[in-house]
């Protein structure tokens, strides 16, 4: 809690010094007390740090790739977030097994579905491990919508442009009674409020393909 307290800290302060404002909608659709998968759209770092400001006590799954970058891979190292190695699946299934193992102990989990950070804000292809997990473990998703952040910082570049970023946090998903049969459907169901959000709010197409 005492690394929360302070990721929390930092993340606010790196959006205030890049003059970023920060506006979170949905916050009572956080379940109290009982571990839930957070699944959000990736289209900056600034994903991170606005989502690092959010109240609540949780693990990352992260690409590896992320852990090198400075200062933000100590932190997340630091706050005990989870490495996956995309291109290494034994790695990915034992990383996936040590995360059902913190589920089990009552830590919730932030994941991008997409894997990878989108460069025109549109909707990328979800991949089917994070679902896979969620049901496995029994637990909630609960949709996350980032908007703005690929403004403030685009994919393939360092400059940053101070704006606003918007988070709309949505009501939860149950997975209790679904199996491997349900995860399409699942995945489709995620995808389409997170589409469309990014729609309404940046005017974007919301594509839904599942892969």
């Amino acid at each position: 809690m005492v690394i929360k307290f302070y990721a929390n800290i930092w993340g606010r302060l790196n959006l205030y010094t890049s003059g970023v404002r920060l506006k979170i909608s949905g916050l009572e659709n956080i379940i109290k007390d009982k571990p839930q998968i957070f699944m959000a759209n990736h289209q900056s770092i600034y994903d991170i740090l606005a989502l690092i400001t959010l109240p609540l006590h949780f693990v990352w799954i992260a690409k590896k790739e992320l852990f090198r970058i400075p200062l933000l891979g100590w932190a997340m190292a630091l706050a005990g977030c989870v490495s996956i190695d995309r291109f290494n699946p034994r790695k990915t299934q034992g990383g996936m097994n040590y995360i059902h193992t913190k589920i089990q102990k009552g830590a919730s989990i932030i994941i991008f579905p997409e894997g990878t950070r989108s460069y025109d804000g549109t909707l990328q292809p979800f991949k089917k491990g994070g679902f896979t997990l969620a049901m496995r473990a029994k637990i909630p998703i609960v949709p996350i919508t980032l908007i703005g952040t690929g403004k403030v910082m685009q994919r393939g570049t360092r400059k940053v442009h101070p704006g606003n970023i918007k988070i709309i946090i949505d009501k939860p998903i149950e997975t209790l009674n679904l199996g491997l049969k349900d995860r399409e459907n699942l995945i489709y169901r995620v995808q389409e409020i997170i589409g469309k959000n990014l729609s309404e709010n940046l005017k974007l197409p919301a594509k839904l393909e599942v892969r």
